[in-house]
Parts: structure tokens; C-alpha cells; sequence
């Protein structure tokens, strides 16, 4: 370029260079403000979305219908473990054993208590053979013997009806005793003026009479001789006293 056009330049320059970098401060302030504006757009933008995306899983106050459940965060639920849990024995199973024991119409024994405190001399035996002193031989004893001296006053096993009072050559005086669930009991060897007399009601607490002389077992010790009937059959008298 020739050293004309330069001096022309400068002298065009001469006193606009103050506008000029005016203009340039304008420019970059207008870029600056363009571009603050986009950042804060784009900000917004971002904003918006995220606050869009959680508004969408809040579920709306009035809506009633069945998709609210749908919003609901429900428990897992579990089951539980199975526990062990005592056995309980069904009432069938004691029915035998109420049926012996269980009052009814005031005639059934509750329970059974021995006739008299002492000790077992014979206990009894439908298949085993035991000593006779009195006969000196081996024979069946389908009764209970208990020890009890001469005058000891003898009870009634339980709640009971008196059904006989009589004397027999081998037993002695007798009170037999229906106590109800097909029950009898016979007292065998007692005073011969017992205290009770057929048709009166007793029960654990009632003395039938006293011991005395039992002529079959006349030279055993002095004793009580007691007989369980269960159905007209003779059976063990130890499997029905509680004492």
C-alpha cells in the first residue's frame, strides 16, 4: 500500500478511535447479555423437567378413584413363621375317665378316696394266684385288702347310693354302695350295726360303719375287704383311689 493511502487511513482514524472501541465495548457487552440469557434459559429448561418429572408420580388430591392406589407404596408383607404350639388333647380323649368320675345327678362319686388309712396287705389279682392264711392253699383275690385295726371307723369311697345292707357267713356284714357309671362297691367285714341302711345317699365324708371280723379271712390281720364292680365285673379298686 502506498504511504498516501496510509496517511489517508490515519487521518480517518484520527478522532474516531474513541467510538470505535465504544462500539467494540457495546458489541461484547450485547454478546455477553445474549449469552447470560441462553444459560439462563437452558437452566430453566433443566428445571422444568426435573420438577415435571416428580409432579408426574404425585397423585392428584381429589382424584377418588381406584388408580390412587396406584401411587400408594404398600409393605411387602410376609408370613409369618410357623410357631410350635402345645398339644392339646381333645376332650374325647379323658372320656373314659369322666364317665368314672364325673358327678352325675348327684349319684356319681367326683373322685375316690380309701375307706380307710392303712396299709395294702392283698392288692387284688384275677390271674395271679395269692396265699390264703386262712385256708393255707392258692387262690384268686379280686378284692383290696387294707389294714385297719378292730373299730376303725370306715367312709364311703365317694358320692353313692346304698343299694343293700346284709350279713354274710363268708364276708361278715356288707353295705354295697352304687356310686353311678356302672360303679358298685362292696365294704366286706363291718361292725354288725353299720351306720347307714339301704336307700340313704353318701358320699366321701359319710361313715358306713367300723371294722370288724371278716370270717374268710379270719386269720389274716385285721383288715378292711373292699370289692369294685364295673359293669357287674370285678376290677382293680387301687385304679380308681386318688390317694
Amino acid at each position: 500500500m502506498s504511504n498516501n493511502n496510509k496517511s489517508k487511513i490515519i487521518k480517518f482514524l484520527n478522532g474516531k478511535v474513541f467510538y470505535i472501541v465504544l462500539c467494540i465495548c457495546f458489541l461484547g457487552v450485547g454478546v455477553a447479555a445474549w449469552a447470560g440469557i441462553e444459560g439462563m434459559k437452558l437452566a430453566d429448561g433443566e428445571n422444568n423437567y426435573s420438577l415435571g418429572s416428580l409432579t408426574a408420580e404425585v397423585p392428584n388430591v381429589n382424584d377418588t378413584s381406584d388408580n390412587l392406589e396406584s401411587y400408594v407404596s404398600k409393605p411387602e408383607m410376609t408370613k409369618p413363621e410357623s410357631q410350635s404350639r402345645p398339644t392339646v388333647e381333645s376332650e374325647d380323649s379323658h372320656t373314659s375317665e369322666v364317665e368314672q368320675t364325673e358327678p352325675a345327678d348327684g349319684t356319681v362319686a367326683a373322685f375316690f378316696v380309701r375307706p380307710v388309712v392303712g396299709e395294702t396287705l392283698k392288692d387284688f389279682s384275677d390271674t395271679e394266684l395269692q396265699y390264703s392264711m386262712t385256708y393255707g392253699d392258692m387262690r384268686l383275690h379280686k378284692a383290696l385288702d387294707i389294714a385297719a385295726a378292730a373299730g376303725t371307723p370306715v367312709i364311703a369311697c365317694g358320692n353313692g347310693k346304698v343299694t343293700d345292707v346284709y350279713n354274710d357267713a363268708l364276708w361278715g356284714t356288707v353295705v354295697e354302695i352304687d356310686h353311678g357309671n356302672s360303679i358298685t362297691v362292696r365294704y366286706c367285714g363291718l361292725n354288725g350295726a353299720p351306720s347307714v341302711k339301704k336307700g340313704d345317699t353318701v358320699d366321701s365324708s359319710t361313715q358306713i360303719g367300723a371294722v370288724d371280723v371278716i370270717p374268710c379271712e379270719s386269720v389274716e390281720p385285721r383288715h378292711l375287704h373292699v370289692e369294685f364292680y364295673l359293669d357287674g365285673k370285678a376290677v382293680s379298686p387301687s385304679k380308681y383311689f386318688n390317694n
